[in-house]
């Protein structure tokens, strides 16, 4: 018991003191901060969070703005491609009561795609069908009549849409243009394609600095025209 006593006494001695103060000198200097130093490394701290801060919130604001005009882009493509859709199959259809394609024609196709956008927001000014005497030849000109279609087909102001329509006969001619619907069955097996073309409008600074301020959207549809024999 006596031996241990100077020991006790030690170790309180040491306990009594601060965690660095038992240290010798020379490691002493490392485990201090030099006085007065303290407020600076603070300031330099946050300084150095608020540069960070600003660098990452400018690319964060990027990509969003890139996410705005990406999914507006998304959400007009997939209304292109629904009035296309339902263009070409108002067409196609065949009224079996009259035996004729009643609706295999230009008025016809442009009401339908109308329509079909009024639910993305175009008024029926903002949508025109285009009659030509032949059909829109695509750019890369491929034989079904499919996008990409040449730059010149497209409307030239933001936001409208231009409507093609290609007939095909059963024996392969073809026009642009059908005033008035067939009032027999002669046109059974033959196609149409509906072709639907806009000019959409980029609003972000950033996207328009990559790619222009409009991009041109396109979809097609061919549809069977349908009949009995």
């Amino acid at each position: 018991m006596t031996d241990s006593l100077p020991f006790s006494r030690t170790k309180t001695a040491f306990s009594s003191l601060a965690p660095t103060e038992w240290l010798p000198d020379w490691l002493n200097v490392v485990a201090k901060v030099p006085e007065g130093r303290t407020g600076e490394y603070r300031r330099k701290q946050r300084g150095q969070s608020l540069v960070e801060f600003a660098i990452s919130s400018t690319v964060l604001l990027l990509l969003a703005m890139g996410l705005i005009d990406l999914s507006r882009a998304f959400y007009f493509s997939v209304a292109l491609q629904g009035a296309a859709r339902e263009g070409a199959r108002h067409a196609a259809w065949f009224n079996t009561s009259s035996r004729a394609n009643l609706y295999l024609k230009d008025s016809e196709i442009i009401t339908t795609v109308q329509q079909a956008l009024s639910g993305a927001g175009f008024s029926n000014a903002q949508v025109t069908f285009i009659p030509s005497a032949g059909c829109l030849v695509p750019s890369d000109n491929n034989t079904s009549g499919d996008k990409p279609y040449p730059s010149a087909a497209y409307p030239p102001t933001p936001q409208t849409v231009y409507v093609y329509a290609c007939y095909t006969t059963p024996n392969g001619s073809q026009s642009g243009s059908q005033l008035n619907a067939p009032t027999d069955n002669s046109w059974r097996l033959g196609d149409i394609n509906v072709q639907v073309l806009m000019k959409f409008q980029l609003i972000t600074p950033f996207i328009q600095s990559l790619f222009g301020n409009t991009l041109n959207l396109a979809y097609n549809e061919h549809f069977t025209i349908q009949g009995k024999p």
